[in-house]
């Protein structure tokens, strides 16, 4: 920064600015689109989830008048509503991205805004001024934190997802300017998440936009109380800058800078896994459509890619599905063995199949410098499969499916919606009924959230 800035008011300004702003009628249709696929991951994830749900609520008083669990026919209150759905909906990995800020705002906006507006019975057009307005902060702080945040090793869908929470919110509450910087200023000071979360038999993964949330809810409301934060919580002496990352890009929160709607920019996951393994799962499934290699004749799999989707991603010993969905060459065992790398293909069965298990670990991940520098723009792979009888095949992807460049089809989203609402269990009839509220919906958010208890 070579200039002294407030980049508080400058960021308030913003969002501010943005949330009170006519949202233009693509903009909405692509919100009501990352809703209608957050709250199939949602849905998808309640079962994994239910267990663990249950037992978390039993250990705590009741809240019979609190926001719902959704499709857990249980209430919670307003924070803990939003940390259960928010680790549902993310327990998958099936929510969606952004390639440049590296955060999932699925996770951390749509719980946040979900629960606030069954509470306090707002409307359908409240919630997308939500989410627009969540998502454009997280994005925003992403592309000014990152890459140096990720190097100090945290995790920006908890952290970046704390802000983008509580700004939602604030939003949705038709905030004053002031009370949008305090709730800024509370989020940040309350952000967290660490990439450790993601490592090895650790579940705690989901936790981390669960938190994000469940704090960002409550920095909004503190805001809202008419508690103050010091002049510059961003970028002041000791500020969210100076703790997060090494070196930030501020001008990207200045609205006078990117007046863009960010949420355009997203990227939806067709897998069930890290957005990082996909150009390779698209490399292998291109391979098995168009060869047909048997898998027990693969031989060795080499994967090149770009430096950062190597580190932390290359293991071959998969102890758990949570494990596999981190592991590059896990997935590309799970395409060439079921032709799938969807959410039924993480499963204990999948750990233990031997073909799987000999695939991963003949594959090899290697950081390739010429793919490296394309990063953010492109995430490329290329996958070569040499057989046993020495006959090789290659594919190279430079967009992920579900990337804006290389967008899914709506029947891509419907068919993957009902999936996950049937993992859920719910018919195709009733999947039906609350893609269509979400998707076309003008009335009470109640309304929605009637369908899913």
């Amino acid at each position: 920064m070579s200039e002294k800035k407030n980049y508080t008011d400058i960021f308030v300004n913003t969002l501010y600015t943005m949330a009170n702003r006519e949202i233009p009628a693509e903009v909405a249709a692509e919100a009501r689109k990352c809703l209608l696929d957050g709250m199939g991951t949602m849905i998808g994830g309640t079962r994994q989830m239910a267990e663990r749900v249950n037992r978390y609520l039993d250990l705590q008083p009741a809240v019979p008048d609190g926001p719902s669990v959704i499709c857990m026919g249980r209430r919670a209150s307003l924070q803990n509503a939003a940390l259960l759905n928010a680790m549902s909906l993310h327990v998958f990995d099936m929510d969606d991205g952004h390639r440049f800020s590296t955060v999932h705002l699925a996770a951390t906006v749509v719980p946040a805004v979900l629960s606030i507006c069954e509470y306090y019975d707002l409307g359908m057009d409240d919630l997308i001024r939500g989410i627009v307005t969540g998502y454009e902060t997280g994005i925003r702080m992403g592309n000014c934190v990152q890459p140096a945040h990720r190097a100090r090793g945290y995790h920006s869908t908890g952290t970046v997802g704390t802000l983008g929470a509580a700004m939602a919110v604030a939003a949705t509450l038709r905030f004053s300017r002031e009370e949008f910087k305090a709730a800024l200023s509370a989020a940040a000071t309350s952000a967290a998440g660490l990439n450790e979360m993601m490592e090895n038999v650790s579940t705690l993964k989901p936790y981390n936009p669960g938190r994000a949330c469940h704090d960002g809810i409550t920095a909004a409301l503190i805001g809202k109380a008419g508690f103050t934060g010091p002049y510059d919580a961003l970028s002041g002496t000791f500020s969210f800058f100076r703790a997060m990352a090494e070196t930030v890009k501020p001008e990207v929160l200045d609205l006078a800078n990117d007046d863009r709607w960010n949420i355009m920019g997203c990227y939806h996951k067709p897998y069930a896994s890290c957005r990082h393994t996909h150009a390779a799962i698209d490399g292998a499934l291109g391979i098995r459509r168009k060869y047909h290699p048997d898998p027990d004749g693969i031989e060795k799999v080499v994967v090149r890619m770009y430096g950062q989707g190597v580190k932390g991603h290359d293991y071959t010993e998969i102890p758990t599905p949570a494990a596999g969905k981190m592991s590059t060459p896990f997935c590309v065992g799970l395409a060439f063995r079921y032709g799938s790398a969807g959410m039924a293909a993480f499963s204990e069965e999948s750990v233990r199949d031997e073909t799987v298990t000999r695939i991963c670990r003949a594959t090899e991940v290697q950081p390739d410098d010429a793919m490296t520098a394309l990063v953010p723009k492109k995430r490329p792979a290329n996958v070569t499969v040499t057989m046993k009888d020495g006959t090789s095949f290659s594919e190279q992807v430079d967009y992920a499916l579900g990337e804006p460049e290389n967008p899914m089809s709506v029947d891509d989203f419907m068919e993957k919606f009902y999936d996950l609402c049937a993992y859920g269990g719910k018919g195709r009839s009733e999947a039906g009924q609350v893609a269509e509220k979400i998707l076309h919906c003008t009335g009470s958010v109640r309304e929605l959230i009637a369908l899913l208890r």
